[in-house]
């Protein structure tokens, strides 16, 4: 079994909605499509162990109190790429890409890092963003019930397209920032102004 192969069967482990297995693959992608894009050559080994490591730390055993996901993440991404048989000279080139994929973070300045924090916060826009916060719905405080997801995503419509880096990203942030502004309106109209969700 490769270290991919191993990475891959660690994060699926966890059985999330919105933060499983095909987000980890969605983020990796996405992240090589922009790179790609734009010309750039990154180390799609590295943006790959990313990918499958960046959420860990939101998870039993690895989760701890107090402490960011994306910190936690970090702390024990050693630890498990080690274990899958991930070279560990480019452990570091790994952490710094988790470390800043949160949208409300700002990534470090190797393109690694800018295209996987730009594809992590694409994850939470357009049809996609959409689906993975309604599939939380009762299950995250951060969707306690339909109207606070409603809430959310209305304002990730507003807001998470100025914390894209990339011309790249900019241009789907676009596309899925109207896809977002669709499903509102279409809400809206649906439900009394959103008055009866």
């Amino acid at each position: 079994m490769s270290w991919q192969e191993r990475l891959v069967a660690e994060a699926a482990r966890f059985e999330h909605p919105a933060w499983g297995v095909a987000h980890c693959r969605r983020v990796y992608e996405l992240a090589a499509q922009l790179g790609t894009a734009a010309g750039a050559a990154l180390d799609n080994e590295a943006l790959f162990a990313a990918a499958y490591v960046h959420d860990l730390g939101a998870f039993p055993p690895y989760r701890r109190e107090g402490v960011d996901h994306a910190q936690r993440s970090v702390e024990v991404a050693p630890e498990v790429l080690a274990a899958a048989g991930f070279p560990d000279s480019r452990v570091p080139v790994v952490q710094e890409i988790v470390r800043g994929h949160m949208y409300y973070a700002e990534p470090a300045a190797m393109p690694e890092a800018v295209y996987f924090h730009d594809a992590d916060v694409l994850d939470f826009m357009g049809a996609v963003g959409i689906a993975r916060l309604l599939s939380i719905v009762g299950r995250d405080d951060w969707t306690p019930d339909l109207p606070a997801a409603i809430t959310l995503i209305d304002r990730f419509r507003r807001e998470l397209f100025a914390r894209l880096h990339t011309d790249a990203a900019r241009r789907l942030g676009k596309k899925r920032q109207a896809e977002m502004d669709d499903f509102l309106a279409a809400l809206a109209a649906e439900t009394d102004g959103l008055q009866v969700l």
